[in-house]
């Protein structure tokens, strides 16, 4: 049944070509993205080498079908050696190969709708880096943050209609997302250098992770959300709202017979909120909201529901070939008590800078991302350079700081420097 909806997609896509002439189109890129740790334990990360490959097929006026499919092969498991630790065989297999179908969806597209059937990316919000209202697309998060989310964003298979109206003087969007394809988050294996730190069972006990209740293909867990969208006086607008399941569980723990266990919980919740931004000459305004209900978090005693209230405050500069862009994220916890794992309010700040040189062909910018509830960071310089119009070159560091326990620090001996090429076509 998980594939029903991919398999319709093929059928019609076949059908159409058999009926009429179709104008196919093949874009994509191939890319190695070496990194190597230069904290920690010193050796290759990874050495990816990636194939990311978009076809596109125009079928009638009206209809096409639009795909993109990423596979990828990292020699660095089988040029480092393994341990018994952080390196065993087998996360060196959870990392060695990875294919997906990021997108494989046909498109009809009428005078007053456009409809989206297959696997889908559904982008929501206005932030970077970090996700309020983009949370309809759960995200592979094996190598933490550090993928760009046009990567680590998880196809899911859905059905999306966004119908377009005039009321006034403005068009009006209104998008509707039906999703039977429902999938937590990707974490990185139990043990590997990039797995967030699970709770130390007492002296004497072992520790054992349950599979946990993860959501699945099928009509019980489908997801469903709607938004709207207009330009109204020069402000972009929306609001949104999303039934689906928290794409990351909170933990709940048992002890018995000396073994701590901890199984993941997964819960739906209900997210409403929205989203505008403005231009007033080089500044760019942009602002996020997103209230959370029945969201589950971890607490020392058992899982629990509550409402979280969460928002995003952005503004961009872009003059002079210079763009610096602040951004300031809050989480407040309703009716928080001390059981409550996460602190009561919390949050983050965010600065990007980038600029260009040589006629836009070198490009150096800096990223930096600061948890100002606990202090620790996350600094991520990089500089790339147009070698051509197909072949693109990049440098960068990312470098992470704070305590072990804190959301960034927990990554100090992962500080790593990396190189990339990539050859468009």
């Amino acid at each position: 049944m998980k594939h029903v909806m991919m398999l319709a997609v093929a059928g019609l896509l076949l059908n159409s070509a058999a009926a009429s002439a179709v104008e196919l189109t093949l874009h994509g890129a191939v890319k190695n993205e070496t990194a190597y740790f230069i904290s920690g334990e010193q050796r290759l990360d990874k050495v990816q080498n990636r194939i990311d490959i978009k076809p596109e097929a125009i079928l009638t006026d009206r209809l096409e079908f639009r795909g993109r499919f990423l596979a990828w092969y990292d020699a660095a498991t089988d040029i480092e050696a393994a341990n018994t630790t952080d390196y065993t065989p087998s996360i060196q297999n959870e990392y060695r190969t990875y294919s997906a179908v990021k997108e494989a969806y046909l498109l009809y597209a009428a005078d007053d709708y456009d409809l989206r059937v297959g696997q889908q990316q559904i982008v929501w919000g206005k932030t970077d880096g970090l996700r309020l209202l983009d949370i309809v697309n759960p995200l592979d998060m094996r190598e933490f943050l550090l993928d760009d989310f046009l990567d680590s964003r998880m196809g899911v298979a859905a059905v999306r209609l966004n119908y377009y109206a005039y009321l006034g003087d403005n068009e009006h969007e209104f998008e509707f997302v039906f999703i039977p394809d429902a999938k937590p988050a990707e974490f990185a294996p139990r043990g590997s250098r990039w797995a967030y730190q699970m709770a130390a069972p007492p002296a004497g006990f072992s520790l054992n992770v349950a599979e946990g209740n993860k959501p699945s293909f099928g009509a019980s867990d489908a997801e469903y959300g709607l938004a709207w969208r207009a330009n109204l006086d020069g402000w972009d607008v929306s609001l949104n709202w999303f039934n689906g399941w928290k794409d990351t569980p909170a933990i709940q723990k048992n002890i018995s017979s000396g073994q701590l266990t901890l199984t993941p919980v997964y819960q739906r919740m209900n997210t409403v909120g929205g989203s505008a931004s403005n231009a007033f000459g080089a500044w760019v305004l942009r602002a996020e909201v997103a209230i959370n209900t029945n969201e589950i978090i971890t607490t020392s005693v058992a899982p629990t529901d509550v409402t979280t209230w969460n928002a995003a405050l952005g503004l961009d500069y872009n003059a002079n070939n210079w763009r610096i862009s602040p951004q300031v994220f809050v989480r407040h916890i309703q009716n928080w008590d001390n059981t409550m794992l996460e602190k009561e309010n919390s949050g983050f700040v965010t600065l990007m800078v980038s600029t260009d040189y040589m006629n836009d062909k070198l490009k150096p910018e800096m990223i930096i991302l600061m948890n100002y509830s606990d202090g620790s960071s996350m600094l991520r310089p990089k500089v790339s350079y147009e070698f051509s119009d197909n072949t693109l070159g990049r440098l960068g560091l990312d470098v992470f700081s704070g305590d072990a326990a804190d959301f960034f620090g927990q990554f100090n001996d992962n500080d790593r420097v990396y190189a990339e090429v990539e050859y468009t076509f």
